[in-house]
Formats: C-alpha cells, structure tokens, sequence
C-alpha cells in the first residue's frame, strides 16, 4: 500500500502535538475513529500491524491507513525521530526507531521516568502515546 507524502501530511495533521485536538476532521471538524481490520503479513515488522480506516464520525471522509501499537518506553528520541524499547510477540527485546510528531515535554517526561506507554504508530510514524 502505498502513501504519497501529502497523504501522510493529512494522516500527521489529525494529530496534533497536544492531543486536544486530536482526530478532527479536516473538513467538517467532527470526532474521527481508526478503526483496525485485518491483519497484515509483515515479515519485515516485529509487531502486527492492521489494514486501517480513520473516518469521520459525521461526514464521509476516510482514509486507509496501516497502523499498530507498540507497549514499550522512550529510549532516545529527538525532534524527528522516537527510538522506542519494547518486546517483539515472541518475546525478544526491541529497538525501534520511527519519525514521530509527538510532544516535545511528553517524550522528555517519559524518557527521563522509564515509563512504559503505548505508541500508537500510522503508515509508520508515532502519531499518539495511548494512556
């Protein structure tokens, strides 16, 4: 599946770095939901990652996306991109690293705790730290 960068620009900007205004639509600015379907085979990701659709809960904008999680915390991390430690299904430890439009203060925080967190990763970029 391929995503054309302006495409990721759209999928990047329905989160925004606060996570106030987070999944609004970029044409009517109601609430939109990611919705998980099937899994994908991805012999090249340590995680499973799901055929996605975001959609507004209002009008009929959607837009097709891969996404997963990953539970894991902040080993490095800089303005564009997040190095997340983490376990693979089987077991194995994981380092991995994605661009990230995260917050700045969050990521000091989270690194400088050790706390565990779940990334929310779209088409490949860490786009919410989940709880």
């Amino acid at each position: 599946m391929g995503y054309n960068k302006k495409n990721m620009e759209i999928i990047s900007g329905l989160w925004d770095r606060s996570g106030k205004d987070s999944m609004n639509c970029p044409k009517c600015g109601a609430k939109m939901i990611l919705i998980q379907l099937e899994p994908l085979q991805d012999a090249e990701n340590a995680y499973v990652a799901y055929d996605s659709i975001i959609e507004c809960t209002k009008c009929e904008n959607k837009i097709r996306a891969v996404s997963f999680t990953i539970l894991g915390s902040v080993k490095n991390f800089d303005v564009k991109n997040i190095e997340i430690a983490s376990w693979s299904p089987s077991g194995s430890r994981v380092i991995s690293i994605y661009e990230h439009i995260l917050d700045y203060d969050l990521l000091k925080k989270l690194k400088e705790t050790g706390e565990l967190a779940e990334f929310l990763i779209v088409n490949k970029q860490v786009v919410q730290v989940i709880g």
